[in-house]
């Protein structure tokens, strides 16, 4: 059996798109959202702060203009209306490109993060989190519950190993990487008391690579 999860370093610099104001603002969620599945961050921590980032700038739009895809129940209601051609569906307003920044920032001095998709992850938690897990419905653990639509149990996953102490009390890790639902994206959910530094921020053009490159997987247009 592990006696601990994988433990992985973060790279030197991550990738976060956010608001312009304030930078680098830690995710919080109450207790109402906390407790719906579809509500929230995936690896927010109720009563804590979570701040999250990409290895790559690609990454960090994935998890942000993926909301602006149209859905198939849309598409098929214009093809059944016999709109033909469709009408341009699934835009990235310019409103929304120019009320944020993409940003690279560090995690200054940090404890290691726990690496949630290593199967020996999996297996120290399905021993050490066995409550945790029986009381949110899997019987074990694999990367298909981690990456899964459930965000109570990826939610309590998190506020567990944020809870984790050493025996003097000190947190043992500094967060989360995990892999991105949306595609091979790695990313990083950041426990608060994790000093952070902000080290540029860009505004988003309509003709930015990482941008360009995501929003073609997805066929959005950018105003």
């Amino acid at each position: 059996m592990p006696d601990s999860p994988v433990l992985i370093d973060p790279p030197q610099l991550l990738w976060r798109d956010e608001r312009e104001n304030p930078p680098l603002r830690f995710s919080r969620i109450n207790a109402i959202d906390a407790a719906q599945d579809r509500a929230g961050n995936r690896f927010d921590v109720l009563g804590a702060g979570v701040l999250y980032g990409a290895t790559t700038p690609e990454g960090a739009f994935a998890e942000t203009v993926a909301g602006f895809r149209p859905s198939a129940t849309l598409i098929a209601a214009f093809t059944a209306a016999g709109a033909t051609p469709l009408p341009t569906l699934g835009v990235v307003p310019a409103d929304w490109r120019l009320s944020r920044r993409l940003r690279r920032f560090s995690t200054e001095g940090a404890l290691p993060f726990v690496d949630i998709e290593a199967p020996a992850t999996h297996t120290y938690l399905i021993q050490q989190a066995s409550g945790l897990l029986a009381a949110r419905g899997p019987s074990t653990l694999d990367v298909s519950q981690v990456r899964g639509p459930s965000r109570t149990l990826t939610r309590g996953l998190s506020s567990w190993f944020y809870s984790r102490t050493d025996e003097h009390g000190q947190p043992l890790y500094a967060g989360i990487r995990y892999v991105s639902r949306l595609g091979d994206h790695e990313c990083w959910a950041v426990f608060d008391g994790t000093d952070v530094a902000l080290h540029s921020s860009e505004p988003i053009t309509a003709g930015h690579h990482a941008l360009h490159a995501v929003a073609t997987v997805y066929g959005l247009t950018i105003e």
